[in-house]
């Protein structure tokens, strides 16, 4: 096996840290190498030739901003360091946390309620659906034709019901209100659960280094004002990621109970959103793809066992879901599932066309016309087939070659968008925010588009992309722990997957965002090397402080990984 002698300044840490960093396979990391320079040509295209999505930035504005955010997620990093330096009693530091995060979690749910619009489209469809059900309790509450054509929605709208007559028994004056909350809940989580992935993979260091990212694309969120799935799903997926971090951790039974769990924890979050299901799929192929020669038959055997008990949770806990969808009485008796829905193969021919956006093609974006045609075919076998015969004669009027030209500007299209295509959904403005007060009204000025804020903010959200994108492309050129781990290809992978879905499929920026943790993980394990690696001695003022929890001192000035 190739041997890498990795300075010890860069070695990785050992004791907690080393189960994680199990190396991956050959394939896994070339796999996850692809998708790094995927990514770089993903950036410099959309630097040099934008591809916008609903609104337009100003990229050179972007760039700068991203440069600010870069000095921005050093100082504070190193400002939390240097804190701990200061302050070495661990209730302080402790107590100094949890008034931190506290303060993250005041402004989110301020900042929602601030932003918060009437729900439209088909979040309108969700919360009214949900708010009939909490009140009435009776399922002809519900838009049944809605759910019908679009049952991936209905799980999301019997939990936020289950949410909504709680906080009607509570006492909760506006239901709408109480919604908002819940989304900066489910963002807040996301944002603890981002830094305790790269707690996990990098250390403490790493971990800090998530936070000003996270506070400009998950507290700052471009989809603040909506409660759409992609934000219920966002905690799901890195939730599943922390729990096979965990995993990787522990030795058997506490392994297949964690990866029970992170089976589990999928299915919810596909019954929310089906692109959450994907980093459990990767998870599964790295592992089997990361078999070692010399304990092929114990590697094997505890890969199937992993695999497949994730598998069965997966499975157990969709049956119970769908027991329990059933049981609701929404779907009306003796509909079958399929009956109305919106067949796969509508998805394959809605994602091959394209028209003209406010600043340039849309590719595979939601199509009105495209929705009427499928639906038009009363019979779903009919239906699937007049959809699928679509999608191939789009293929084939492109060639070959004008089918790779259509994927490449789709792919830069749904990922040069750092607004995450926030506002391109239904008819939303920025004139029918619901809070009034001077305080909102002056956080609205930069949330909605036409206001005098929303550029800058805007452009910070995009300077905050570009800067994640590099730092993620970047990881093509470093190597060893954590870059060659198991972990770290598996999150790769699984962007990589969750790429090659929309490219087929019906996208938009929107459908990343529940994936942004992955890129704010990744990027600051990039950005922990390459500060690390950038040479400033340890008496300059910006030098990180060791931390002997952390990062003990290797046994020599080199350290050999296998």
């Amino acid at each position: 096996m190739a041997r890498a002698v990795v300075p010890a300044a860069l070695a990785p840490d050992r004791g907690r840290f080393q189960q994680v960093r199990k190396r991956a396979g050959l394939l896994p990391r070339l796999a996850g190498g692809f998708w790094c320079a995927l990514v770089l040509w993903l950036l410099v295209s959309n630097v040099v030739l934008p591809s916008y999505g609903f609104s337009r930035y100003e990229t050179w504005a972007a760039a700068l901003l991203g440069v600010l955010v870069l000095g921005m997620t050093l100082f504070f990093a190193w400002l939390l360091d240097r804190f701990d330096q200061w302050v070495r009693v661990r209730w302080v530091q402790g107590f100094g946390s949890v008034l931190g995060w506290g303060a993250v979690f005041a402004v989110l749910a301020r900042l929602a309620d601030a932003v918060r619009l009437p729900p439209d489209w088909d979040a309108a469809a969700v919360f009214y659906s949900a708010y009939g059900l909490a009140d009435q309790g009776v399922p002809e509450a519900v838009d049944r034709a809605y759910f019908q054509v679009n049952p991936n929605n209905l799980l999301l709208m019997l939990l936020l019901s289950r949410y909504l007559g709680a906080a009607e028994a509570l006492g909760s004056p506006d239901l709408r209100q109480s919604t908002a909350y819940l989304g900066a809940a489910l963002l807040f989580a996301g944002m603890v659960l981002t830094y305790t992935a790269a707690w996990l993979l990098g250390g403490r260091r790493a971990a800090r280094l998530t936070l000003v990212p996270s506070v400009f694309l998950i507290v700052l969120s471009p989809w603040l004002t909506v409660f759409y799935s992609d934000v219920a799903a966002l905690p799901f997926t890195i939730l599943v990621f922390c729990l096979l971090l965990g995993a990787a951790r522990c030795r058997l039974p506490a392994r297949l109970l964690l990866w029970a769990a992170a089976g589990a924890v999928s299915a919810v979050g596909y019954g929310i959103k089906p692109t959450a299901l994907i980093v459990l799929v990767a998870a599964s192929v790295v592992i089997l793809f990361s078999v070692r020669r010399a304990a092929w038959r114990r590697d094997l055997a505890l890969a199937l066992l992993s695999a497949t008990t994730a598998a069965a949770a997966f499975a157990g806990v969709h049956a119970g879901i769908g027991a329990w969808v059933r049981s609701s009485g929404v779907p009306a008796e003796g509909v079958s599932a399929d009956e109305y829905a919106l067949p796969v193969t509508h998805f394959l021919k809605v994602g091959v066309q394209q028209y003209p956006g406010p600043h340039g093609n849309y590719y595979g974006a939601y199509n009105e016309e495209d929705r009427s045609t499928t639906l038009a075919v009363a019979e779903p076998q009919e239906r699937f087939d007049a959809a699928l015969q679509v999608y191939l004669d789009r293929v084939g009027e492109r060639g070959p070659a004008g089918y790779a030209g259509f994927l490449n500007a789709k792919l830069r299209w749904m990922t040069g968008d750092g607004s995450f295509f926030a506002w391109g959904e239904g008819r939303m403005t920025a004139d029918s925010f619901i809070a009034d007060d001077p305080l909102s009204r002056s956080i609205q000025d930069f949330f909605g588009p036409e206001r005098p804020g929303f550029e800058l903010l805007l452009n910070l959200w995009q300077g905050t992309w570009f800067l994640l994108l590099a730092l993620c492309g970047a990881g093509l050129f470093l190597r060893g722990p954590p870059f060659d781990s198991r972990a770290v290809a598996t999150a790769r992978v699984a962007l990589l997957g969750l790429f090659v879905f929309l490219l087929l499929s019906e996208g938009r920026a929107r459908f990343l965002y529940l994936y942004v943790p992955f890129f704010i993980v990744l990027g600051s394990l990039s950005l922990q090397r390459l500060a690390a690696a950038g040479g400033c001695p340890r008496s300059r003022r910006l030098s990180w402080p060791r931390h002997r929890r952390d990062t003990p001192p290797p046994s020599s000035t080199a350290e050999v990984v296998e």
